[in-house]
């Protein structure tokens, strides 16, 4: 009776993350860990005397001693060594993301076929228990109404020694090409394809974003947003939630169970050895997943980065503007006009007139008719006053800036704040020398 020999496996890049994949191979007699590779020689101690070690990847791909790779380096390198993976023919599997640029990715989709090598991307959490069950009970796409994730951790306690996931440069970003993918490929393993349709970043340090929000759709139309976070106080959130039409619902806990840090993860990685040798062998029945959602990833970040605000993140000081005149009338025909700036420059000194609204004036053009009127404010120092800046009087929330009429420009712009009922300065029992405040800039 013949033996298939086990598959022999080295491991480029022995960070947070590559135990798991030790661990998976050990436990699957198909494969066998023949060698491994980092810089760090530190890092080479304490393998088993079969297994050779390297400091140069290129020269553990010249030994002989390996059938396939599996990457597990900062995202940065992702690309370079891959590439020099394929080019010897070997089979790679590389950790999420595949690269941090599309156009590196569709460069490796066209190495691996001329080489004839297979190009795995490692997304564990397609193989977590939980999200398997939800894709094969999930009903009729036209009975879903909505589907949403989050994947939220501290990431300080995910990362161990591996400070490079902080460092944009190698990292690529933050939560977004981070967590983003093992979100977006387990939502996609539910639902099929998804879209981008907008991206919102947030509580950004030295340029990596620690929270996001996206928003997808799928080939149905069905809407998918996913919260990502990296700072999250305390545990881990990672589910996804399908809310159906008749008013079920139906989720996902990916952590369920798995009590222990990171115990979830054992069965993942597992089931990625298994799927990257039975693709080997047999092949596979689509294109691999991971150049798409490094495109998602790429779009995501193309949307997030040219909004002016950021989550969590104030963007400007507040502003005191001090009561010099008050008003004490209303009007329900006064037929101002929403101007169609976002913001407007103050100068020290300079005096503008506060005006509370109802009419919610939200278009450029607008009417605004039912008034109240505050007085006018003299602003002690130079600031930008916002739509969407609130306003506290002394006895707290006024209303909200909802923009700028201009017609008594250039002596003074009005300045038109939402409130709940229309409100003069009587009805906030205001006086003058009484402070408000302008903040904003946080989302």
């Amino acid at each position: 009776m013949s033996t298939v020999r086990p598959m022999r496996i080295g491991v480029i890049g022995l960070g947070v993350i590559a135990p798991f994949f030790y661990r998976a191979v050990d436990d699957d007699p198909s494969l066998t860990l023949t060698a491994v590779c980092d810089l760090d020689t530190a890092k080479l101690d304490g393998f088993a005397p079969g297994v050779a070690t390297f400091t140069d990847h290129r020269e553990l791909l010249a030994s002989g001693l390996v059938d396939g790779v599996v990457v597990t380096l900062p995202n940065h390198a992702h690309a370079p060594v891959v590439a020099d993976v394929l080019r010897a023919g070997i089979h790679v599997c590389c950790e999420k993301p595949l690269t941090v640029a599309s156009s590196d990715a569709r460069e490796l989709t066209a190495l691996a076929e001329e080489y004839g090598a297979t190009l795995f991307t490692a997304f564990h959490r397609r193989y977590n228990s939980h999200v398997r069950r939800l894709a094969a009970e999930l009903p009729d796409p036209a009975g879903i109404e909505r589907v949403t994730s989050r994947y939220q951790e501290r990431i300080e306690e995910h990362t161990g020694s591996d400070r490079w996931y902080l460092d944009i440069d190698r990292c690529g970003g933050g939560c977004i090409i981070d967590n983003g993918p093992n979100a977006l490929d387990a939502l996609e393993t539910v639902l099929g394809p998804l879209t981008l349709l907008d991206a919102t970043i947030g509580d950004v340090r030295a340029g990596v974003e620690f929270c996001a929000t996206l928003e997808l759709a799928t080939a149905d139309g069905i809407p998918v947003g996913v919260d990502l976070d990296w700072a999250l106080e305390t545990g881990e959130r990672k589910d996804i939630t399908v809310h159906l039409k008749d008013g079920r619902v139906l989720h996902a806990d990916m952590l369920d169970g798995y009590t222990a840090f990171k115990s979830s993860l054992d069965h993942e990685y597992a089931g990625i050895m298994a799927d990257f040798f039975a693709t080997v062998r047999g092949g596979r029945d689509e294109p691999d997943r991971g150049p798409h959602i490094v495109d998602l990833v790429e779009e995501a970040y193309a949307v997030g980065r040219t909004k002016e605000s950021r989550m969590r993140m104030a963007a400007k000081d507040p502003v005191t503007a001090r009561m010099v005149k008050l008003l004490f009338h209303r009007r329900t025909d006064r037929g101002m006009t929403l101007s169609p700036w976002q913001s407007r420059c103050v100068r020290a000194g300079d005096v503008h007139e506060l005006v509370t609204t109802t009419n919610r004036p939200a278009t450029p053009g607008d009417r605004v008719d039912r008034v109240g009127f505050l007085g006018f404010a003299e602003f002690p120092v130079g600031a930008v006053i916002e739509r969407g800046d609130r306003v506290h009087g002394p006895d707290g929330l006024i209303g909200v800036v909802a923009g700028f009429d201009e017609s008594h420009a250039p002596n003074h712009y009005n300045i038109l704040v939402d409130t709940d009922r229309v409100v003069s300065a009587e009805d906030l029992d205001l006086r003058t020398t009484d402070r408000l405040t302008f903040s904003g800039g946080t989302q």
